[in-house]
């Protein structure tokens, strides 16, 4: 049987939360086992031969409750190639583990793992962006992606797939963290053309039969900001989904720039608030090729030398 499914199975069970699987991950480490050598032991066995505790040992007997669900569930996931990457993971993003209080024990990969390890800029908006911002998020992204940095952003129709846009037809790398599961994902017409497994990885924190809900965009905005090396606001209202994503950046003292406009659009009313009361960094515009593109080296600067967490 695969390891990697009875870690699912495992952080599937009621109690497991990632506190206790850090817990018997550790313990099974420094002990030279895996789950596979104790799962069929009932809890006195388990923590006699562990020394865990009896309520975790209790949690991996449980194992059995859910591994039948898990084994189709991961055959199918392979068929596909979807790829569940665990907690402990090397290709799990470090950042997401220093800086969220709880991050998901598993993590759904598609598309091409080794982009993980890159130098991460994430471009986030509000979908009713102004056609100004569409621009500004192409060009930052097309930029990035000419210094080897790779755009990271949500699915929403306007800027959003416009940097991802951006950064493949630069030749670039692009992440998507999706806000539902795997099976649920669904490519925007607009990006069908440029999607491939060598320049995308797609990453969904949500089981994979999972549907789309406004609060598991909250929990994705929340996890970007937490796993990039900068992070830049194109449009945001005062307190929708991208404005949070920035309040979360603030707290993992990853780097935030916002756009600054001459005269602010009504979709970008939270981009002065931004700017003025957490102190992000304003991205301005400059002439190129007798084209208005944004001023880009700061950001870069701080994504691939600066003090990002």
């Amino acid at each position: 049987m695969n390891d990697t499914k009875l870690w699912i199975a495992l952080s599937r069970i009621e109690g497991a939360g990632i506190a206790s699987l850090r817990a018997i991950h550790a313990t099974l480490s420094n002990l030279h086992l895996s789950l596979y050598d104790i799962v069929e032991l009932d809890p006195k066995a388990i923590a006699h031969e562990t020394g865990l505790s009896l309520q975790l040992s209790q949690l991996v007997a449980n194992i059995a409750v859910t591994i039948d669900k898990i084994e189709n569930e991961y055959e199918d996931l392979i068929d596909r190639n979807i790829e569940p990457v665990l907690f402990f993971d090397t290709r799990y993003p470090e950042k997401i583990l220093k800086n969220v209080e709880y991050p998901p024990p598993v993590l759904y990969f598609h598309g091409n793992s080794d982009i993980i390890k890159t130098k991460k800029l994430a471009i986030l908006s509000d979908h009713n962006a102004s056609q100004r911002g569409y621009h500004i998020a192409y060009h930052a992204a097309a930029i990035s992606a000419l210094h080897s940095i790779t755009v990271v952003s949500g699915l929403a129709k306007g800027p959003q797939t416009m940097a991802h846009r951006g950064a493949v037809e630069a030749g670039g790398n692009t992440i998507v963290l999706l806000p539902m599961g795997m099976n649920a994902l669904t490519i925007p017409d607009v990006l069908k053309d440029t999607v491939n497994m060598v320049q995308w990885l797609f990453i969904s924190p949500f089981e994979p039969d999972e549907e789309y809900a406004l609060y598991n965009s909250y929990i994705r905005n929340s996890l970007i900001a937490a796993m990039v090396d900068a992070l830049l606001i194109i449009e945001t209202a005062h307190n929708a989904g991208s404005f949070e994503a920035a309040k979360s950046a603030c707290k993992y003292k990853t780097p935030l720039f916002v756009v600054e406009y001459a005269q602010f659009p009504q979709s970008a009313s939270g981009n002065p608030v931004l700017l003025k009361e957490y102190n992000a960094i304003p991205l301005r515009g400059r002439i190129q090729n007798d084209i208005l593109v944004p001023n880009m080296d700061t950001c870069i600067a701080k994504v691939r030398w600066g003090d990002s967490n």
